[in-house]
């Protein structure tokens, strides 16, 4: 009796501690996934204006790239979904970006530019929700616990920022340089990658895999998370569009309105802020819940494009930069796990998480263009003050909404 009983027990630690190092062994490709994300984030509006583009060419430039990063994940995620292996897409994203640098600083002109732009935000934009799946999928039912992994990934954005902060120098990088610090992180992420283009899933989802319909189609999929859920993407696609300050341009802000080259530091300080809470998000998730979660980070938005308007210097900035806690340290955490909620299957969670992406770089559209465009005509304290008021919108509207929508 009591070998029959130590058995399911050992099989379950067995189990458990397979799924620990699955899920951190994952890490290692996030942590480089966003090294790549850090030089793309902090330096490529900056590389774009040494290229010699104006802030609303650039703002144009970055509409483009965000416009891809809609149109090529939505057109993939049919294929993605009934695939069992995401390692080797994650792959084929990582040797895109790796690759499309070299053209994109050899080649000028604001059309060429603008087009290759497009093919490299094809791959990237791909590569983070295939990424969060994986991550998810190494969990095993355990996704609560997603933060503990996605907090290298930060710890990677923070190093990469640094690094680059001590390093460059934009007023002598050369374009070689700009190619060198955007393709080599992408190199090393498709390195990381290849001991798991094996991996098949784990073995709960290939039970689960059996056990679900196979005659979904993606409209099927789509139409089964109901109003409910696409209100609340609303409510994300708002918190997304009143970042756009942030994350689009602050560096220019820095450098242009400030005069400070310290883009590298303070994007490593907003990344240093989102640790513990990323780490920490499963507990206020459990707590609290994904969705009020999503509630008070989008309203905090609003309170750090108050801290860049009102107040116009480094101090201002560092206040906004700490805001990052709230408004991508536990915001994306919650996200992801109201996503996977939503979801009623392994084939429905990569669509979702697709979506949630999807309505990001559908903001980072919208608002780079029109921020650009707001920043050469206003300035940009008229440019945080209006971006600031757009989560405050999406909550009023999801106010209103919800009870008609349940």
């Amino acid at each position: 009796m009591r070998l029959s009983c130590r058995k399911p027990r050992i099989s379950w630690y067995k189990s458990v501690f397979q799924s620990i190092l699955h899920a951190m062994l994952m890490a290692v490709p996030d942590f480089m996934l966003f090294a790549v994300v850090s030089v793309v984030t902090v330096y490529l509006p900056l590389f774009l204006q040494v290229f010699g583009y104006t802030t609303t060419q650039i703002g144009l430039l970055l509409a483009v790239f965000n416009a891809a990063g809609i149109i090529i994940p939505l057109l993939v995620t049919p294929a993605m979904a009934r695939t069992k292996r995401l390692a080797p897409v994650l792959l084929i994203t990582a040797a895109g970006m790796a690759a499309m640098p070299v053209p994109l600083f050899r080649w000028p002109g604001f059309a060429v530019t603008a087009c290759l732009l497009a093919l490299y935000a094809a791959f990237y934009r791909s590569a983070i929700p295939v990424c969060d799946t994986m991550i998810n999928s190494a969990l095993d039912g355990h996704r609560e616990r997603y933060g503990y992994v996605r907090v290298f990934g930060s710890i990677g954005f923070v190093v990469t920022s640094l690094i680059m902060q001590h390093f460059i120098v934009l007023e002598k990088c050369t374009l070689s340089e700009m190619t060198a610090w955007m393709s080599i992180p992408a190199v090393l992420l498709a390195v990381t990658v290849v001991p798991f283009t094996g991996m098949k899933g784990t073995a709960r989802e290939i039970s689960a895999a059996h056990e679900e319909p196979q005659t979904g189609n993606f409209r099927e999929t789509i139409a089964s998370f109901g109003a409910g859920y696409f209100l609340v993407l609303f409510v994300i696609f708002m918190q997304y569009m009143g970042m756009v300050p942030a994350n689009q341009f602050l560096s220019l802000y820095l450098k242009d309105s400030l005069k400070s080259n310290v883009s590298g530091f303070m994007w490593a300080l907003n990344a240093i802020c989102e640790i513990p809470f990323m780490f920490l998000s499963g507990r206020f998730i459990r707590r609290y819940g994904a969705l009020p979660l999503i509630l008070v980070c989008t309203a905090a938005v609003s309170v750090r494009m108050a801290f860049y308007a009102f107040i116009p210097n480094l101090a201002g900035v560092v206040l906004g930069q700490m805001m990052h806690s709230l408004t991508f340290g536990l915001f994306y955490p919650a996200c992801i796990m109201y996503c996977t909620q939503a979801a009623n299957s392994s084939r429905s969670v990569v669509v979702s998480m697709t979506l949630f992406t999807v309505a990001g770089s559908l903001a980072n559209v919208l608002g780079s263009s029109f921020g650009g465009w707001l920043i050469d005509a206003a300035g940009y304290r008229v440019m945080f003050c209006v971006f600031g008021l757009m989560p405050l919108a999406g909550l009023t509207v999801y106010g209103a909404m919800r009870r008609k929508v349940k």
